[in-house]
């Protein structure tokens, strides 16, 4: 009988001849596996693992800078400052603009002021689009609003992100009384960086997955091998004595061992 060149050894009991005992030694071969035996396991399956790895990290790559479109982000800021006209804001001043910054992101983001945008700008998208792609945020105890706004073109982005905080100015103006907002910086457009998609921690990603993924599928293939792989192992699932062992030599090369024993 000819036998492959795996150094694992394991105990099946479906395979042991009834009404014979387990070999000396089973609990400790079926219940720890040495490093070196996994390690024989990975081995004999490195050219599938690597296969897996290289051909995931690829169809990733390929995805990541050929089918994923890049989504850049322009950003504008707004001071949200209402005083009674002293030189010294009080603590209520202050706890006054704090509402004042919260109210006005959820006015920001409404759906009246995404129609404006889009019809100043003529865009084709729906205004809940729009709205997805608007971030504002504020820092605590900041009077200070951020607005973001992403797209794929990032000369879009600056031009969503100025004319939504314009009409926002103008909206609070007219409708709040409240002229306390101030547009301290406009957005620029900018290539680089953009956010999404992240290429590198993606790929990086893909290439861990692809490797564990490649070292579960070894084992699963191992242990559904029921075949013998040594002399002991066959020793162990008939309950016979290994006499001695015979290489099996083609080509110049070992190819398998062969085993007798009664």
């Amino acid at each position: 009988m000819q036998f492959l060149n795996n150094k694992v050894f394991f105990y099946n009991p479906i395979i042991n001849r009834k009404g014979r005992g387990k070999p000396e030694g089973y609990e400790y071969m079926n219940e720890n596996m040495s490093f070196k035996e996994l390690y024989a396991i990975v081995r004999h399956r490195f050219v599938l693992i690597l296969l897996i790895t290289i051909g995931v990290t690829l169809i990733t790559g390929f995805v990541q800078f050929k089918v994923v479109s890049p989504t850049y982000q322009a950003s504008t800021q707004v001071l949200v400052h209402e005083s009674d006209g002293e030189e010294n804001s009080n603590l209520s001043d202050i706890q006054r603009n704090l509402q004042y910054s919260s109210t006005f992101q959820s006015i920001m983001k409404s759906t009246a002021l995404m129609e404006e945008v889009k019809a100043e700008l003529h865009l084709s998208e729906s205004a809940s689009s729009l709205k997805g792609k608007v971030i504002t945020s504020s820092e605590n105890e900041s009077e200070i609003i951020t607005v973001a706004v992403q797209d794929h073109d990032p000369a879009k982005a600056a031009e969503i992100a100025n004319t939504l905080v314009n009409k926002f100015e103008k909206e609070v103006d007219e409708r709040m009384n409240v002229q306390g907002v101030h547009i301290l910086s406009e957005a620029k457009a900018s290539e680089s960086p953009m956010i999404k998609p992240a290429r590198l921690r993606n790929m990086v990603m893909a290439f861990g997955a692809a490797v564990m993924g490649g070292i579960t599928l070894a084992f699963f293939l191992h242990f559904l091998d029921d075949s013998c792989k040594s002399a002991r192992q066959l020793s162990e699932r008939t309950g016979l004595p290994c006499l001695g062992s015979v290489p099996d030599v083609q080509k110049g090369r070992n190819r398998g061992i062969k085993h007798f024993g009664e």
